[in-house]
């Protein structure tokens, strides 16, 4: 993976861990994903489809509820 993609990742998983653990609130986090959004799109699309292809394999798959949906 790019070096670019995986400091915006980490950049990602950072501000999700302080707004977890209230380091932030929810208004500071947006601000920050915002931001770190903007920059991932400025670094190019090579770069997106990187970050947004890692996020995509972390993520686990949806499990259908009993009644069949998700």
């Amino acid at each position: 993976m790019a070096k670019n993609a995986k400091r915006f990742l980490d950049e990602i998983e950072g501000n999700v861990d302080a707004w977890y653990l209230g380091r932030m609130d929810y208004e500071a986090f947006s601000a920050r994903q915002r931001t770190t959004w903007d920059a991932i799109r400025r670094a190019g699309q090579d770069v997106e489809e990187a970050v947004l292809r890692a996020l995509r394999n972390r993520t686990p798959p949806a499990r259908l509820a009993p009644e069949g949906r998700a």
